[in-house]
């Protein structure tokens, strides 16, 4: 009778985190009520900030392509597409889905109350500027909210961890994800592609964890994912390449036993090569077990997976790019990374530097914990020289060979990136300039590095195929498609939320994001400055 009873437990624990995301805090429901608060804070900002110092159909630059491409969508022209836009039409489809059903609905409610005459109601826009910005402002930032939330939920908390101290931590971390300050300030009020692209691979990260979900909208998650920016189709490969990780792991014990990605590598050959090699009836049912669960776990983002490439093969000529091409094409750029990393340390640097303060404040003994000399001799001791002056020399080579620029880098200074540039890496500037900052790239890379050995190795794995993938192919520099490698980094970099400190260090990080979204904004707001890139005297601002 043992075995029934074990089954009824093993599925009630199965059943246990879809709990989890109705749970209250202090009478709050942790989940919901700060995405509600955060879209309806946003939809404020853009009603009543942002909005009136724009008219009212003033694009912000690439709005100039994605508005009209909206409303065609909405009048159900599918057929009509501007040759200029790169991405594929998922934020097209989700503005007509949700906007025009919407505003017909609430039109018709306030026709009934005799609020609107129907010569009114027959004259309104669904699909108007500030209506389509409302679906960023309103959708994106709450969802993406939710998702980071469920995703910390569904990979570290479990019933031991529950504390009141840890889900205050996972509310504090998700909504700093969630106002970004690369994506949320200004984009996440204007009608960009950047907001919804990010939220939308945690929804389907998120749904991609659980156990609990349809396998259906798995794979609607993964293509509206997909469908919102083509390079998302590498996050679904970076989940396919640890799921079969696990499963080798499960069918193959010795795998797990390895304490490194390149003995992680070695022991999966091996182990494959007797299979293959070897009569052996045991290992061939080992063999069959391993793709039968490969295919069973990945089968969702497989579907996704192969339905794209058949897109790209099939109907746009090879190219991942729908539109704008020349503008577009794909080259190798491994100083990405290297950008990519100055990137983590800054954005990390709130988190990093308050959760070692509240370790020393904590501690009895400062010097064991904050002492310079001795941390750079632990260094110093635990990293090969060889290691250290092999990177650096990697580094420099790629900075001598490898800084490159972008024509719409050199030309759009309306972006911070083209100040950046000029400052440091431009033709007129000394040459040294260049190389000052490889020991940042180089202590960049060892903290991730370091920061991800919590993790498992089949995600440093998959992280590190993944990444370099999603940047080195990118020829622009472009700090917005640096977010979703860094905020991958970040959720499965926060494993310690049962301490006080770290929920400070979380709360101070998110003080430090919203101060950042206020200078961005005001900035962005009230410093415009004449274009110069034409001759119509009209005014541009800082993003």
């Amino acid at each position: 009778m043992a075995a029934p009873v074990a089954t009824k437990e093993a599925r009630r624990s199965r059943k246990k985190p879809l709990a989890q995301y109705s749970e209250t805090i202090c009478g709050l429901n942790a989940s919901i009520l700060p995405a509600v608060v955060l879209s309806t804070v946003t939809w404020y900002l853009l009603r009543y900030v942002v909005q009136p110092l724009f008219g009212p159909d003033e694009y912000y630059i690439d709005e100039e392509f994605h508005v009209p491409q909206a409303q065609h969508y909405c009048r159900a022209a599918f057929h009509k597409w501007d040759p200029k836009i790169t991405t594929l039409p998922g934020l097209y489809l989700l503005s007509s889905t949700v906007l025009v059903p919407f505003m017909k609905i609430y039109d018709t409610i306030l026709s009934l109350f005799g609020v609107l005459d129907h010569d009114v109601l027959r004259g309104n826009d669904p699909c108007s500027l500030v209506a389509l910005r409302a679906v960023n402002a309103v959708g994106a930032p709450a969802c993406l909210y939710y998702a980071f939330y469920r995703c910390q939920l569904l990979i570290f908390l479990n019933e031991n961890k529950k504390t009141k101290i840890a889900k205050w931590s996972c509310v504090f971390l998700a909504l700093s994800v969630a106002t970004f300050p690369v994506i949320y300030a200004p984009y996440s009020m204007l009608y960009y592609t950047d907001a919804w692209a990010t939220a939308s691979i945690f929804l389907w990260y998120s749904s991609h964890l659980s156990n609990e979900t349809n396998f259906l909208v798995k794979i609607i998650f993964g293509g509206f994912s997909v469908l919102c920016r083509q390079t998302n189709i590498a996050w679904l490969v970076f989940a396919s390449i640890i799921d079969v990780c696990h499963c080798a792991e499960q069918c193959f014990p010795t795998i797990k036993n390895s304490v490194s990605i390149f003995s992680y590598i070695q022991a999966t050959i091996i182990e494959f090569y007797h299979c293959c090699s070897i009569k052996n009836k045991h290992k061939s049912k080992k063999l069959i077990e391993f793709f039968q669960k490969c295919l069973r776990v990945t089968c969702p983002n497989v579907i996704v997976i192969l339905s794209f490439f058949s897109f790209v093969v099939l109907l746009n000529n090879g190219d991942i790019v729908v539109g704008d091409r020349r503008a577009h094409v794909p080259r190798f750029h491994p100083m990405q990374l290297c950008y990519f990393v100055v990137f983590v340390l800054a954005f990390s640097l709130p988190w990093l530097l308050s959760q070692a303060y509240f370790k020393i404040l904590t501690s009895n003994y400062v010097s064991k914990h904050f002492n310079l000399a001795n941390a750079f001799r632990e260094i110093h001791n635990n990293t090969s020289k060889v290691l250290v002056v092999t990177l650096l020399i990697i580094i420099s080579g790629l900075v001598y060979f490898n800084t490159i620029a972008h024509p719409y880098l050199l030309a759009d200074n309306r972006h911070y990136t083209f100040y950046v540039w000029r400052l440091l890496f431009s033709p007129g500037k000394p040459v040294f300039l260049r190389y000052l900052p490889v020991p940042f790239y180089a202590c960049g890379l060892w903290l991730v590095n370091r920061t991800l050995m919590q993790s498992s190795i089949a995600y440093r794995l998959a992280y590190w195929i993944v990444t370099p993938l999603v940047l080195c192919a990118q020829f622009l520099l472009e700090p917005r498609y640096f977010v979703v490698p860094y905020l991958m980094y970040r959720l499965h970099s926060n494993k310690q939320f049962t301490n006080s400190h770290t929920f400070k260090a979380a709360f101070i990080e998110f003080i430090a994001y919203q101060v950042f979204n206020f200078v961005i904004m005001r900035v962005f707001l009230y410093s415009p400055f004449v274009s110069s890139m034409d001759n119509t005297g009209r005014l541009d601002r800082f993003t």
